[in-house]
């Protein structure tokens, strides 16, 4: 299925959000083609903070619908659903994302979509500067 617009924009509004709710400023995403070895391409977006970085024992898990890294958060600070939406919005499109510590510190979330033609963004949106929140 090819991916539109609409459902980029809710993986990266879901990985933006969880950035700037749970890192700290700024925040940067980044865009780009790259091959992926079968003679297509896909696109790869990079979403990362500033802030402490993930907890390794939380990783494995923060895909899980309704998963929250800091069980002391309040109840009221999220549903622990954004990245479980990113991630199966992702799936759907043959796609996937990774999560990570950068090694610059802080927290790095990388989506990766097939492109099947045409693009959900602009290729030249994909040439601008790195944006920062």
């Amino acid at each position: 299925m090819p991916l539109d617009r609409r459902r980029f924009d809710i993986i990266l509004a879901n990985l933006v959000g969880n950035a700037l709710r749970h890192g700290a400023l700024p925040v940067t995403v980044t865009a780009g083609l790259q091959p992926d070895g079968q003679g297509g391409t896909r696109l790869t977006v990079d979403v990362r903070d500033h802030g402490d970085g993930l907890p390794p024992t939380a990783i494995p898990h923060l895909f899980n619908r309704f998963y929250k890294a800091d069980t002391a958060r309040a109840r009221s600070e999220g549903s622990g659903l954004g990245l479980a939406i990113a991630w199966e919005n992702a799936r759907l499109h043959g796609g996937h994302i990774d999560a990570g510590n950068h090694s610059g510190g802080g927290a790095i979330f990388t989506v990766s979509l097939p492109v099947n033609g045409h693009l959900p963004i602009s290729r030249t949106e994909l040439q601008a500067e790195p944006a920062r929140l």
